[in-house]
C-alpha cells in the first residue's frame, strides 16, 4: 500500500470510528430522554454497524472504509431527522436522507449484484438489466420503510407520515437516489471496475475457504 493510500485508509477508517461512536452517544441519549423505542432502534442501529468489523476481523474481508462511513452517516441521518426533531428546523432534511440512504442502499445491492454474479455465473446479463434492477429494488425498500414508518405511527402514536404529500416526497426522493447510483453504476460497470471488483472479492473468498 503506497503512502496516499495508506493516509486515506487511517482517514476514513478514523471517520468510520467517529461516526460508530456518534451512534452509541445517539443511543445513550435516548436512554437518558427515556426514548425507549428510540433506544431500540439505536441499538439494532449500532449492532449493524459492527458488521463490517466483523467482515474484516473474523471473514478477512478488505471491505474499503468508505462502506463504513456512508453506512453509518445514513443510520446517523435517520435518527437525528426524529429524534433531535431537525424537522421543525430544516423541513427539507427528511428528504435529504431518504436520498441519502437510498444512494447506500442501491450501491450495496450494486456490488452484491456483481458479486453474486461472480459465483452463479449467467444469472446478470446486460448491464442495463442490472441498473434496472438496482432502481427498483432501492424504490421497493422505499415502500417498504413508508410501511414501517406507518405502522410505528399506528403503534406508537409517532408522526412520521404527517400527510400524503411527506410520504410521496419521500418515495421520490428514495427514486432519485437510486437513478443517482444507476448514473454512476452504468460508467463503474462501462471502466470494468465493479466487474475487477467482484473477481478479486470472490478470490479473496475461496483462499479464506481453503
Amino acid at each position: 500500500m503506497d503512502k496516499k493510500k495508506k493516509k486515506s485508509y487511517i482517514v476514513l477508517r478514523s471517520i468510520g470510528h467517529a461516526l460508530r461512536f456518534i451512534l452509541f452517544i445517539m443511543l445513550l441519549y435516548a436512554i437518558f430522554e427515556r426514548e425507549w423505542l428510540w433506544v431500540f432502534f439505536a441499538i439494532i442501529m449500532f449492532i449493524i454497524t459492527l458488521i463490517p468489523i466483523f467482515l474484516r476481523v473474523y471473514l478477512k474481508i478488505d471491505l474499503p472504509y468508505l462502506f463504513d462511513v456512508f453506512f453509518e452517516l445514513s443510520l446517523i441521518f435517520h435518527m437525528d431527522s426524529s429524534l433531535y426533531n431537525f424537522l421543525d428546523f430544516i423541513p427539507e432534511y427528511n428528504k435529504f436522507t431518504h436520498f441519502f440512504s437510498a444512494v447506500v442502499v442501491a450501491f450495496i445491492f450494486l456490488i452484491s449484484l456483481f458479486v453474486f454474479n461472480e459465483y452463479h455465473r449467467g444469472i446478470a446479463i446486460d448491464k442495463f438489466k442490472i441498473l434496472f434492477d438496482v432502481q427498483v429494488i432501492t424504490m421497493a425498500f422505499g415502500v417498504i420503510w413508508e410501511f414501517m414508518e406507518w405502522t410505528s405511527d399506528e403503534l406508537f402514536g409517532l408522526n412520521t407520515q404527517p400527510s400524503l404529500d411527506d410520504t410521496m416526497g419521500d418515495l421520490f426522493a428514495d427514486t432519485m437516489g437510486g437513478l443517482f447510483i444507476v448514473i454512476i453504476g452504468y460508467f463503474l460497470i462501462k471502466r470494468g471496475i465493479l466487474q475487477n471488483f467482484a473477481k478479486n472479492f470472490k478470490k479473496h473468498f475461496n483462499d479464506i475457504l481453503d
